[in-house]
């Protein structure tokens, strides 16, 4: 319900939802709230992260009502970082406009990524130790006990996370991925431990941090020096080459703005020995 809500506003809707703060003329309503809200921190407590943002809105905007009554919106300093704010908001603005405006050339197809794997195959090759493990974090001592138990005993592993884990879609898909192994876990040193000496399907012992109860079970290694599978680095290529292709599309946008723009004689500057000459005398002054 709360993600309908949100998107609802985020396509124009009329917003006729509940007033929940005011500070002079200005409303917070219940939908903008929830559209401005991380949707991580309302899947956490939706109440409580409304109760923070709200305060957050009442204090920003009392403040911003006092900085009025001062009268500090007439102050050069501000005006002169208000039009910087702005040139910077049109200039990104700008390069979203030529990259929607390109979107189809800057689709990345597998063939195309895959062509590119294959050209430059040797620039692929791991630097250290990649894993690909699985991850279970339960509330309880109980769950986690038995998701081990399940797991070893050949139950699904899809069927393990729904059971037992208090994020089984996250840990799903981690499951996938493949990591460094300085990276695999390192926020629990002793899970990241435990997977630089398991052997492959081995599961770890049950290890208790942050309130919450883990295992890791090791399921593949490419070790380094290795070429690593193509298929997990079709994102990491298909994204790279995108990066590559938005940064041709949108300079090349701009050098011919700026062509356009010399042609028209719009543009105008010192040559180096003025530069020099306007430096020395500013400076001696």
């Amino acid at each position: 319900m709360l993600p309908i809500l949100a998107s609802c506003l985020a396509d124009g809707s009329s917003d006729d939802s509940p007033v929940i703060a005011s500070v002079g003329g200005e409303q917070l309503t219940l939908a903008q709230a929830l559209n401005n809200i991380p949707e991580i921190a309302l899947e956490q407590d939706t109440l409580q992260a409304l109760e923070s943002y709200k305060e957050q809105w009442i204090s920003e905007k009392v403040s911003v009502s006092e900085a009025r009554r001062l009268g500090l919106q007439n102050d050069r300093e501000f005006q002169e970082k208000l039009v910087r704010a702005e040139q910077q908001l049109l200039a990104d603005m700008l390069q979203e406009f030529i990259l929607a405006e390109n979107e189809e050339e800057l689709t990345i197809s597998r063939d195309e990524a895959q062509n590119y794997f294959q050209e430059n195959r040797d620039k692929f090759i791991l630097n250290e130790r990649y894993i690909r493990f699985r991850h279970v974090t339960a509330s309880t001592r109980s769950d986690i006990d038995n998701a081990r138990s399940e797991l070893m005993r050949g139950v699904d592993w899809e069927t393990v996370l729904e059971r037992y884990s208090v994020d089984p879609e996250l840990q799903l898909r981690q499951s996938t991925q493949f990591l460094p192994i300085t990276l695999a876990l390192s926020d629990i040193p002793m899970l990241n431990r435990y997977l630089t000496v398991i052997g492959i399907s081995e599961v770890s012992p049950v290890h208790f941090e942050n309130g919450r109860y883990h295992f890791v079970q090791l399921r593949e290694i490419r070790n380094e020096g290795d070429h690593p599978d193509f298929d997990w680095l079709i994102p990491r290529i298909q994204e790279w080459l995108k990066l590559e292709k938005s940064k041709r599309i949108t300079n090349a946008f701009k050098r011919n703005l700026y062509l356009q723009a010399e042609s028209n004689d719009e543009i105008s500057r010192m040559d180096e020995d003025e530069m020099e000459t306007a430096v020395f005398n500013f400076l001696s002054n």
